[in-house]
């Protein structure tokens, strides 16, 4: 039995279109649905200070994530939902997070926070 290594996904590949009308799931996203993913980019916690979901970003995020709504995370921000037990993360250093890939919209605890790219059971490693 072989065991495959999960399929590399780029912040390029979320989405088709982004334009006046919203953002188009591209589909590579469509395909790779519900299987292990890799994504390298830089984690920073969805709500400072607090447990839960973790953003992750194609550069690093300078934004104040506890400072107003979800709407300050850009558009191609992915949701990080990580096992239970992960090593705390570098903010500001690239990371490659690997997870089970979600897409869709989905209302997070906040009601101002919309998901729509999303890595569950997620674990990373420093790059």
């Amino acid at each position: 039995m072989t065991t495959t290594e999960p399929a590399f996904l780029d912040f390029d590949e979320l989405y088709s279109k982004v334009g006046v009308l919203g953002l188009e799931f591209s589909p590579r996203l469509a395909e790779l649905a519900g299987q292990r993913v890799r994504m390298q980019g830089y984690l920073a916690p969805a709500h400072h200070g607090e447990p839960g979901p973790l953003v992750l970003t194609r550069a690093p995020f300078a934004g104040c994530s506890d400072c107003g709504s979800g709407h300050d995370w850009p558009d191609d921000s992915v949701f990080v939902f990580p096992t239970a037990a992960q090593p705390e993360f570098a903010p500001g250093k690239l990371t490659e997070v690997e997870g089970v890939l979600e897409y869709g919209s989905l209302r997070l605890a906040d009601p101002d926070v919309l998901s729509l790219v999303r890595l569950r059971d997620a674990a990373w490693q420093d790059r």
